[in-house]
């Protein structure tokens, strides 16, 4: 099941939106449904299921779609953004992880189209990955890593709210996230691109205040993973 949010205040631009991504999961016979909003407010205070794609608006009274971005940063329940705007030049403020792309009105069919396509691969992408627990198999979301610390033969996987032990050996993990965002930074650590803050020399500065290593053997593969994934957010996702 894919859920769809929808955040305009001109209920014009909520029915577009809901036609287009209407026939496209029709024709696809994926399940889905959609949430609405009338304001960044009420997107703000949504406690329901996780929205795969939110199709938000800029220009709201009170709180504006750039003030909704800054507060779900961290927020699971809003997986990804598209902004739309008849305002071209706000086009770079809405660069995030979380943003998908930024469509401008009067939206065009083509335009959602590919952001429900981009949502769905992401979607497949977020994989679960497994470790071992003394109580048995655990499993966590890859977008909920932030970082992997190996300790000995077992590993300490930290979100951005918390610490799980696993009794696994780092590289029982490493098998699974070959070809994600989250890769080898040290002989010690994994860490998740997707929370990375800043690069500084021979430490990534993650979102979550902590600082992971970079061992200088990985320095090279990580310099490349880095600034693949910061093109693939920046300039990747807004052509």
């Amino acid at each position: 099941m894919i859920i769809i949010g929808i955040c305009d205040d001109e209920q014009l631009y909520r029915a577009q939106v809901k036609t287009v991504c209407s026939a496209f999961f029709d024709a696809q016979k994926q399940e889905y449904r959609f949430v609405e909003f009338t304001s960044g407010d009420q997107v703000l205070a949504y406690q329901g299921e996780k929205i795969h794609l939110l199709f938000l608006d800029i220009e709201m009274p009170g709180t504006d779609g750039l003030e909704v971005l800054s507060q779900v940063r961290r927020n699971e329940r809003i997986w990804r953004i598209v902004f739309m705007t008849s305002h071209k030049e706000l086009k770079w403020e809405t660069v995030d992880l979380k943003t998908l792309a930024f469509l401008e009105k009067p939206i065009d069919r083509i335009g959602v189209e590919t952001c429900i396509k981009t949502v769905l691969r992401e979607n497949r992408e977020n994989i679960d990955i497994s470790f071992k627990t003394f109580k048995g198999p655990g499993f966590i979301r890859l977008d909920r890593i932030v970082f992997i610390q190996a300790q000995g033969n077992y590993v300490n996987i930290c979100t951005e709210k918390e610490e799980i032990p696993g009794y696994d050996s780092i590289k029982v993990i490493e098998e699974q996230t070959k070809g994600t965002t989250v890769i080898r930074t040290h002989k010690s650590y994994l860490a998740n691109l997707q929370f990375v803050d800043k690069m500084n020399g021979f430490t990534l500065q993650m979102t979550n205040g902590s600082s992971v290593p970079i061992g200088r053997k990985y320095l090279a593969s990580v310099k490349e993973a880095y600034f693949a994934f910061i093109k693939s957010i920046t300039i990747d996702r807004n052509r």
